[in-house]
């Protein structure tokens, strides 16, 4: 016999599940229990009818041979504790997490990080095309809605709201969801809760704010969960723990506010289950007096550490002396992007801030000479260190500012900003992808020695006070499922000073560059680490090479190219493997998106674009929608790009990727001509390029230097038509394709159709052309915008004789013949190539008779 099973205190999301894997499993009973929450008693109090449900009580447990669990992993928590056959096996669905460790090698886990239990199940349903009827899908939203707070609660995932929409599609009612959803109280629920309000106890620790309420009732109550979330609204505690005991039980029911709070440590002692911040547990034979002391012995267990400022300050803090101008410090704010400094007097001591609002307001008033300390606001409200985030907060709401200086001895430090806090908030609501399995990734993808090294730099750097990460490809590879051996590392501070201290623990050798800020270290097991200070910088102008200073990690990410580029991973030996991404590239790398990380980015420096074409190639990724149209908007930045950059990047573009793919999309985004004056991209310099590449390995064409790759990819982008030859002139470098192309201009600018009558008749005017020059010329009249197949093969049969004319007869071979030394020497002689060249002869007796014959020496 199979059954399914679910949790006692049955809520919605339970239900559907069991409901759901009735679909899944036509075969299995429902067992129901009589222990529900109030909700879902007034709703199988109308539709029970519409189910078949097994009683617990009528149900021969010897029998079963298959148990599927919903919405829970733990048998303890149903009707079938102590009762399940030792030999069944169990399948579990649900979204509640069981550490590996904890599980059982013969039980067959669905754990998922969904929101709802329901919607692992909604997904095999979708998957096997399953038909369900309006009232099943309004059943199923009721789980679904019920256990993410109506998609609101931050365990919601993106899997959940699909199911959502799935369950529209199939008609579901969502009158019916509000009505039974919705959490009103009966009388006894409401005495419950006043009751608890009024015997709750407050405990603070570390700054958190824990209520614990208790009450012993006599009557049964019910829906304990939503009393629970009436205590913690009521009370604006940080977290809540509501123990009421009924029939010698205590309900034990708790909910947190703060990501600082995980309810799990103290749930799991009284072996209940849930999630970090909604969770509850039954205890037995268990005085009221005690379960209360031992969750307050246990609260601390629940704290994460407190992020503090010294965590989210940027460091080293831009500032602004009291006698700069206003007009100067607005230039600063432009260039930083910031909306204000601190401003600091000549001791460097924090006399004010200025903003761009006060920035503004002086321009206006014409006053853009006078000096700052006129319009800065004085005795700015500032911070220390240790000041935990929840302060910070406090202070912005209740000041209505949007910075904190961090000052000690009167200096200031550091700065908090309030896009510092949003980034933090935004980083704990949504997870960094694959954050806990970075280590694990780490250890399984790279080297035993790299990882050796890496946590020794780790520990060297916290012995330094100083935070140091692993950054750029090496993190998007190990995110990819990729090994990798760059191992670029940035240090929050001095980068060469922490280079040197690493060198000499691990006897490496330091080759570092105090110019740049950077050094290399290469270890005696033989690796290699690049190490830099972390950096932030600024372009005065668009094109132009970045001002670089230096700054934090997350203004050093915030100047890479691309998302999928601007992770990091730290090495702090407490922090070890913790993935950085402020900006979500991890979730862009699971999307195969490439995205820029501001709208500025290609004005700033439009060689991203090139960079962005070869990862779309190397990953199969596109750019997304914004990121195009950033970049159809920056042809005017592309403009001022300086030839050797362009040459520079369209190397590495075309040793990475297929040329006509690269060339095709820079066609479709509207840019071709921007990095490329007067190319075009055609049917006709498709198929140009096409031949050119051929020719890189044809045994009858010139040698193609490797190097020179680039520029003959490029000069098939001219050959649409003869007037666009001139253009090659953007693309010439060296002083052989300038020979290049001028050959190139004399073939078609200054031949004539006559000239290509035969062999003989062009080396009038190609006698001094090169060998790659008449190449050419034979691939532009076969595929270029001339295509004539006729001039081609005099071209051809041309080039192929010119080898051999110059050696053919010499004026000492004139000399010996009795021909008289003279100005006509070279008139005979070049009579004689262009004979040669149409086959006329082909020894030099033949031509010297014919000279004889014809009297060329008259």
């Amino acid at each position: 016999m199979e059954i399914i099973l679910t949790h006692e205190h049955t809520d919605f999301d339970a239900l559907a599940s069991m409901v759901a894997a009735g679909r899944l499993r036509p075969e299995a009973h429902i067992v129901l229990d009589d222990n529900q929450s109030r909700s879902v008693k007034e709703f199988l109090a109308l539709y029970r009818d519409s189910f078949s449900f097994v009683s617990p009580k009528s149900l021969g447990w010897d029998e079963v041979e298959h148990v599927i669990l919903t919405d829970t992993f733990s048998l303890e928590r149903t009707a079938g504790a102590g009762k399940i056959p030792a030999s069944a096996a169990i399948t579990v669905y649900d979204h509640h997490q069981l550490p590996e460790s904890e599980r059982h090698h013969h039980i067959t886990y669905h754990l998922e990080k969904t929101g709802a239990a329901v919607t692992i199940l909604l997904e095999e349903i979708q998957a096997r095309s399953i038909t369900i009827s309006p009232f099943e899908a309004t059943l199923y939203a009721l789980g679904l809605y019920t256990d993410t707070g109506s998609f609101t609660h931050a365990s919601t995932s993106i899997r959940d709201l699909k199911m959502g929409v799935f369950l529209m599609e199939n008609d579901m009612k969502l009158e019916l969801v509000n009505q039974f959803a919705s959490d009103s109280l009966t009388n006894i629920q409401q005495q419950a809760f006043q009751e608890l309000l009024a015997a709750s106890e407050t405990i603070l620790k570390n700054g958190i704010r824990f209520v614990l309420a208790s009450l012993k009732s006599d009557d049964h109550i019910g829906s304990l969960n939503v009393i629970t979330d009436r205590v913690l609204d009521t009370t604006g505690a940080d977290a809540v723990f509501t123990l009421t005991e009924i029939a010698g039980k205590i309900f034990i029911v708790g909910r947190s506010e703060s990501e600082r709070v995980s309810l799990i440590p103290i749930i799991e002692y009284f072996q209940g289950g849930g999630h970090p911040r909604a969770a509850s547990a039954t205890a037995k034979d268990m005085a009221l007096s005690d379960v209360k002391e031992k969750i307050k012995e246990l609260c601390l267990s629940t704290l994460l550490p407190a992020v503090e400022a010294k965590t989210l300050m940027s460091s080293p803090v831009k500032t602004v002396l009291e006698d700069t101008k206003i007009e100067e410090a607005k230039e600063k704010m432009l260039y930083y992007g910031h909306n204000g400094f601190p401003v600091v007097n000549e001791r460097n001591e924090l006399t004010g801030i200025i903003s761009r609002r006060d920035v503004d307001k002086a321009t206006r008033h014409g006053l853009g000479h006078a000096p700052v300390k006129g319009y800065m606001s004085r005795h700015p409200v500032t911070i220390q260190q240790n000041a935990t985030f929840e302060d910070m907060q406090e202070l912005m709401i209740q000041y209505n500012i949007g910075r904190l200086p961090v000052v000690e001895f009167g200096h200031i430090i550091g700065i908090v900003s309030r896009t510092d806090m949003i980034y933090h908030m935004h980083k704990l609501s949504f997870p960094a992808a694959n954050d806990e399995q970075m280590e694990e990734k780490m250890r399984k993808l790279l080297d035993d020695n790299i990882l050796t090294i890496l946590k020794q730099a780790g520990r060297i750097a916290a012995e330094q006070h100083t935070n140091i990460y692993l950054i750029g490809g090496i993190v998007r590879d190990l995110l990819l499922g990729h090994s990798s051996e760059d191992i670029d590392i940035v240090v929050e501070g001095d980068g060469i000073g922490f280079a040197e201290a690493f060198a000499k623990a691990s006897h490496g050798e330091i080759r570092s560059h105090k110019t740049f800020g950077t050094a290399t270290v290469h270890t005696q097991t033989g690796a290699k680490l690049d190490i830099t200070s972390s950096r932030t910088e600024y372009y005065k102008r668009p094109a132009a090479l970045p001002t670089v200073l230096h700054s934090n990690i997350r203004e050093d990410l915030f100047r890479r190219d691309f998302t999928i580029n601007a992770m990091a991973i730290s090495l702090q030996p407490d922090t070890f493997g913790q993935l950085i991404d402020y900006f979500h590239g991890a979730e862009d790398l699971q999307n195969k998106k490439l995205r820029v990380l501001h709208n500025l980015s290609f004005v700033e420096d439009p060689t991203r674009i090139l960079r962005g074409l070869r990862f779309e190639d190397r990953f199969s990724f596109k750019f997304d929608r914004d990121t195009e149209t950033y970049i159809r908007q920056s042809a005017a930045s592309i403009a001022s790009l300086s030839q050797s950059r362009i040459v520079a990047e369209f190397k590495m573009l075309f040793e990475e990727t297929g040329p006509e793919k690269s060339i095709q999309r820079l066609d479709e985004l509207d840019i071709l001509g921007a990095f490329i004056p007067g190319a075009e991209w055609n049917l006709t310099t498709s198929a140009m390029l096409g031949a050119m590449r051929a020719a890189f390995t044809s045994e009858n064409a010139p040698a193609f230097e490797k190097n020179d790759h680039w520029f003959f990819i490029l000069l098939c982008l001219y050959c649409y038509e003869k007037e666009a030859l001139p253009l090659l002139k953007n693309i010439t470098v060296t002083k052989e394709q300038n020979k290049l192309v001028k050959d190139l201009l004399k073939l078609f600018m200054e031949t004539a159709d006559s000239d290509f009558k035969s062999p003989g008749n062009l080396h009038s005017a190609a006698s001094y052309t090169s060998e790659r020059a008449l190449f050419l010329g034979e691939m532009i009249l076969r595929y270029g915008f001339e295509k004539n197949e006729k001039k081609a093969e005099i071209m051809k049969i041309y080039r192929s004789r010119q080898k051999e004319v110059s050696g053919f007869i010499t004026g000492k071979d004139l000399q010996s013949a009795g021909f008289t030394p003279g100005p006509a020497f070279k008139k005979y002689l070049f009579t004689i190539e262009q004979k040669f060249l149409d086959g006329d002869f082909d020894t030099k007796e033949v031509a010297l008779q014919w000279i004889k014959n014809n009297n060329l020496t008259q």
